[in-house]
């Protein structure tokens, strides 16, 4: 490709875009809500329609799925699981549908921030549960004092897992803008408030909800002119959120027919960018790569540069292969070998550090001592034992 891609804001989906099964057990306890009665994203009036017909309808029917339950999760966490043995246009397309639903379930069930923990997903899943979390929190949003948004977020500190609680962080991103009427100012400047361990992965959740209202998506709405262009963007905004701009920009506001499919087309999407902006960018472009982390690693390993390989790697997608084996995720992580000595060090501890928040910390005691070299063990163990700060990009 030559010359750089025209960018247009088209809403495409979140970047979970592979299918895995995971079978689960639908919970009811006697005197609680019933089971659903059947597969819940196997909707047959769905089946055959596309883009925002499909929204809609998967968007309407999850809504009747989750009305007037009590508690929502089992159903969320059945829907997460039917759309992951589909895959395809609903998977990709799961995490923003359950925004909505979950912005609806929360307002009409009186959902507050100290009720919030009770109805927000117990699982890592970053396409519909996390989704629907989000929008849970998106709907307290009216509730949450600004002059005190630690407070409010301090609910995060009682998830279950780090993945979690990165995930309800990012909702506040979007609760954030939305009391600020998508106005990014303001908003970063309550993600500040939550100090360096939080506010990063914050930021990243408005810059999300600015893309969703630049596509009007998600009842998002800018009351500013519209920025399309994330080189304009993300050279405006502060350094500490350059990052989390850019990982947005491609996911939610794509180049019109571009896919990135090899190293040259990574350079295709970032060229003439400098330091931090060209990094940020590189990572960008991963994001949208392959849906198999194996596959982005191998465009990340061809880049010519140590540091757009370095940085390309912060864009794979780990969380595609959610509850693999952990043999699975030593295997992902032993690519690293193949990259540039200057790089390999950065991708030992960028994959130790994601594939300990998936797992909860448990990829630092059972994948890192299992790497055959033993700069590979210490740099993969070194990430493991970040996984509590920002982690800036990631989804």
């Amino acid at each position: 490709m030559n010359g750089r891609p025209r960018l247009v804001s088209v809403l495409v989906p979140a970047a979970v875009v592979a299918a895995a099964a995971v079978a689960i057990a639908a919970i009811w306890t006697q005197g609680g809500d019933p089971p659903p009665a059947a597969p819940a994203a196997e909707v047959d009036a769905c089946r055959g329609l596309t883009d925002d017909g499909a929204r809609s309808c998967y968007t309407r029917e999850f809504l009747a799925r989750v009305e007037g339950r009590r508690d929502p999760r089992p159903v969320v966490k059945e829907i997460a699981d039917s759309a992951w043995r589909r895959g395809g246009f609903l998977l990709s397309n799961c995490h923003g549908v359950m925004h909505t639903v979950g912005r609806t379930y929360a307002r009409e069930k009186g959902v507050t921030l100290s009720t919030l923990m009770n109805y927000l997903p117990r699982n890592n899943d970053p396409s519909c549960s996390a989704g629907f979390a989000h929008g849970l929190v998106t709907a307290v949003a009216p509730l949450i004092d600004p002059r005190r948004p630690r407070a409010a977020a301090a609910v995060c500190g009682d998830a279950r897992t780090r993945y979690q609680r990165y995930s309800c962080i990012h909702g506040f991103g979007h609760a954030f803008m939305r009391i600020n009427s998508d106005r990014l100012r303001p908003a970063l400047h309550l993600c500040h408030a939550l100090g360096p361990r939080a506010d990063a992965d914050c930021a990243q959740g408005a810059y999300h909800d600015y893309w969703f209202a630049v596509a009007g998506a998600d009842d998002a709405m800018l009351t500013e002119k519209a920025v399309k262009d994330p080189r304009e963007l993300c050279a405006a905004q502060p350094a500490a959120y350059v990052r989390p701009c850019w990982y947005r920009a491609f996911i939610d506001n794509r180049p019109s027919a571009f896919a990135v499919q090899a190293p040259e087309d990574v350079d295709a999407l970032c060229h003439d960018l400098r330091a931090l902006q060209r990094q940020a960018c590189v990572t960008a472009a991963s994001v949208i790569g392959p849906s198999d982390p194996g596959l982005q690693l191998e465009i990340c390993k061809g880049l010519r540069v140590a540091s757009d390989a370095a940085n390309c790697v912060r864009g794979t997608k780990v969380q595609n292969v959610l509850g693999a084996p952990a043999t699975q995720y030593v295997r992902l992580i032993e690519r690293c070998e193949g990259f540039a000595v200057a790089a390999r060090g950065a991708c030992y501890r960028w994959l130790g550090k994601v594939l300990a928040v998936v797992t909860d910390g448990g990829f630092a005691r059972t994948g890192c001592p299992k790497l055959a070299e033993v700069a590979a063990r210490r740099e993969c163990s070194a990430g493991a034992r970040t996984i509590d700060d920002a982690l800036v990009t990631f989804s």
